[in-house]
Parts: C-alpha cells; sequence; structure tokens
C-alpha cells in the first residue's frame, strides 16, 4: 500500500481530516500522514518511502503528539503500510523494524506507542516490538578486526607520510575490511578520504561514484590530481606529497587557518577535528575526550561500526566514540545544520541516530574485549547529540529539540565551529 493508497485507506477510517501537507513548523515531510484513529493521535507512512523515514517515523511522530496532542492524549499510533507480514522479518525492513523497537523502547517519558502494519488488503495488525538484539556473527568479527587494528603497528611508508606531510589535517583511519590488504590504512584530509597507504606503497585516489561532477572536493582533485588512482612506491613518494600539501593549500582558509579544511564534507571535517582532539566537547561540566588518543597520525577509533537490527549489514558508522573521566564511552553524532540540514528535521533525526548507536554499544557483547583493551565501560555508554552553535531566530526550534533528546537520555551539546575564537 503506497503512500497514495493509504491516504485514501486513512480518509475513509479517520476521526476528522488528513493531514497530508508539510509543516514547516515542525519539519514534518507530506509523507508522514497525520490524523486520529482509534481513539489518539495517528501517523502513518505508505510502503513507497525509504527506509531512513521508516526509523525517523517514531522521532517525527513523538515530536507531532508532543506539540498537537489534546489534553487527554496519551497514546500515538505509528501505521506503516508493507507489502506483506511476512517481509518485516525479511532484509531490509527487520533492520528498520528493529530500530523502530529500540526507539520505542527507550524513550523515557512520552506517548505509550503502538505499531501497526497494514498491508494492501487494509487490515491492520498491532505487532509487538522490541529493542534490536545482536546475535549474528558480525559484531564477533568487528571485535576481532578491531582488535586486530588495536595492535597493528604502522610502518614504512605509511609512517613516513605522515611525517612527511607534517599537517594536523591529514591522518590515517583503519579501513577494517583491508586490513589483510597491502595498503590498509585510508588517507584523509579533514575527514576527507584521499587514498590508503601501506608499509611500502600508497595510492591517491577519490572515491566517488561521479568524478566528473562539479563541486567539492571534485573540482579541486581534478585541478590537482586529476583522474585516475595514482599509485607511488617511496622512490617516488616526493611528488605525490607535493600534490598532497597543494590539496590542503587550496581548501585552508588563509585567514582562518584553524576552521575545517572547505572540501566540501564539513560533517566529516568536524569528525576529524573531535577525534584528533583539535576540538573538545563537553556535556554540562564533564570534558570529552577521544575514546581512543589519536597518536603518531592514527585515529584507531574512527568509524566504528554498528548495527541498528539484527541484520549482517549495512555497517552503520559511528560519527565519534568519545569518553569522560570515568571512562564512560560516549556515542556522539555530529551535525553540522549550515551544510544543508538546518534546524529541524535533520537535528531531530541525529537524536535517533545516538539512541541507536548507544544501544549497538551496551548491547552487542562481543564488542567487549575491544572497549576493555582501552578501559571503557561499555555497558555505561552515554549518547549525544553535537553541532555548532545553533543560528539566532531558532531558540523554539532548539528548546523543542532538547526537550525531544531529555526523554531519550541524550545530551544535546553546542559547540563553536572550529577556528572562530580565532576571528574573535
Amino acid at each position: 500500500m503506497n503512500t497514495k493508497a493509504l491516504v485514501q485507506w486513512a480518509k475513509a477510517n479517520a476521526t476528522g481530516d488528513v493531514d497530508q501537507s508539510s509543516d514547516r513548523s515542525l519539519s514534518l515531510a507530506s509523507r508522514l500522514l497525520r490524523f486520529r484513529w482509534n481513539g489518539a493521535p495517528t501517523v502513518g507512512l505508505g510502503s513507497d518511502v525509504d527506509g531512513k523515514a521508516r526509523i525517523d517515523s517514531v522521532l517525527d511522530g513523538v515530536s507531532w503528539f508532543l506539540a498537537r496532542r489534546e489534553a487527554t492524549d496519551d497514546t500515538l499510533h505509528l501505521i506503516l503500510a508493507i507489502p506483506t507480514e511476512e517481509d518485516a522479518a525479511q532484509p531490509p525492513l527487520n533492520e528498520h523494524f528493529g530500530a523502530i523497537g529500540t526507539m520505542i523502547r527507550e524513550l523515557e517519558s512520552g506517548p505509550l506507542i503502538r505499531v501497526w502494519i497494514i498491508t494492501p488488503d487494509g487490515k491492520p495488525t498491532e505487532i509487538t516490538v522490541k529493542k534490536a538484539t545482536f546475535t549474528t556473527a558480525t559484531p564477533q568479527r568487528w571485535s576481532e578486526m578491531l582488535m586486530s587494528v588495536a595492535a597493528k603497528p604502522v610502518t614504512g611508508m605509511a609512517t613516513d607520510l605522515v611525517t612527511a606531510v607534517n599537517h594536523p589535517s591529514f591522518a590515517l583511519y583503519p579501513k577494517l575490511t583491508s586490513q589483510t590488504s597491502t595498503e590498509p590504512w585510508q588517507m584523509r584530509l579533514d575527514g576527507l578520504a584521499i587514498g590508503s597507504a601501506g608499509f611500502a606503497t600508497a595510492t591517491l585516489e577519490l572515491p566517488s561514484s561521479n568524478p566528473d561532477a562539479p563541486g567539492e572536493p571534485r573540482d579541486t582533485w581534478r585541478r590537482v590530481i586529476g583522474q585516475g588512482p595514482i599509485p607511488f612506491a617511496p622512490s617516488s613518494a616526493d611528488h605525490p606529497i607535493t600534490l598532497i600539501k597543494e590539496l590542503i593549500d587550496s581548501w585552508i582558509s588563509e585567514d582562518n587557518p584553524a576552521a575545517v579544511l572547505s572540501h566540501g564534507q564539513s560533517e566529516h571535517a568536524l569528525e576529524a577535528h573531535v577525534l584528533s582532539g583539535r576540538l573538545q566537547l563537553a556535556t554540562a561540566d564533564i570534558p570529552l575526550h577521544p575514546a581512543v588518543p589519536f597518536r603518531s597520525g592514527v585515529l584507531r577509533a574512527a568509524q566504528f561500526p554498528t548495527l541498528w537490527g539484527n541484520v549482517t549489514s549495512p555497517a552503520r558508522y559511528l560519527d565519534a566514540l568519545l569518553c569522560d573521566g570515568e571512562r564512560r564511552p560516549w556515542a556522539v553524532e555530529l551535525k553540522d545544520q549550515d551544510a544543508g540540514g538546518g534546524h529541524g528535521a535533520y537535528l531531530r533525526h541525529g537524536i535517533g541516530q545516538a539512541v541507536l548507536y548507544r544501544h549497538f554499544i551496551r548491547s552487542a557483547d562481543p564488542m567487549e574485549p575491544w572497549f576493555a583493551h582501552h578501559g571503557l565501560r561499555r555497558l555505561e555508554c552515554r549518547a549525544a547529540l553535537a553541532f555548532p552553535t545553533a543560528a539566532a531566530g531558532t531558540t523554539g526550534k532548539i528548546a523543542r529539540l532538547r526537550d525531544l533528546a531529555s526523554r531519550y537520555n541524550v545530551e544535546v551539546i553546542e559547540f563553536d565551529r572550529p577556528g572562530n575564537h580565532e576571528l574573535s
């Protein structure tokens, strides 16, 4: 039952009107139908929406309920259209329903949320959702990979590149799926992947599905590097090192060199600043630090993998794994509202990501050896949403955001953009 068909079903069964408009004040998309049904506020999504919209529907629905409920309302119905009931247990819907279950069960204060699935026959069926469990072999495999990375030395050309480039934006990230390759380390500039490196060789390469498209980082890459990957060995390293430095010079601000590189991937850049310790986040009076210190140009805790449902894929990568002074890990979702997402749904959905990351870390027991190796208290993992200080005029949206986050025990952290203090 697609959105069009679900609208017709809702109009035939709702009490009152069916709202299928965009709500700019609450940043709700038109695909999220809103109406009263079965004696309570109800939101619904057709089967033609993507998985992200399905997972985000819990937070969107709760936000709408809190803003529009009647005085006696205490229940929110969530109706999700799917092809058949059996599909709910199959990929990719089993990941979606696992995440939805986690989001509902992690809500500490708010409405009772009842979940219904509706198939093309038009008969809604209430289902019981639970927090996601993680019983596949994937967490164990990741744990072994992470432990391997923790013990893996960085040698040869990879080390020489860090020394030769000698810039805080340049770092090596572990690539878990490539640890047995000849180039197991990913080279990045303020979070932007620019190639790979190993003991004896390295390769400059910009991952892009459309390298000819306009915009950064592709424009500067084509001008400085050209097309195609550039492999090199120690005997020919001087030229690629010069190219890396030219990339840095092209993206760095002459007036504000402490700012993130302007390569077009601002969230990755903020992530790099946080994980390298150049930007320190704090919640209330508690400073947070990288869970694994940035040493010798290597960010070993970068791209930490998680799952949102009891599946083997896709991997959902945590933006920043930090810790406090008591060695409690913090799952931090980083956002940059100025990159186009704004202060509404974009930030709200970040709360959900933080909740799902926290749940995986607390619940995936096979990951314990890695956390124990780094002296981290995995079961006490906390969650935070962090973003640059909100713009003037967004007070109402940020107040609603903080209220919603508090209902999930998620901290909201606003911070000065890197380099802002340099201009004050």
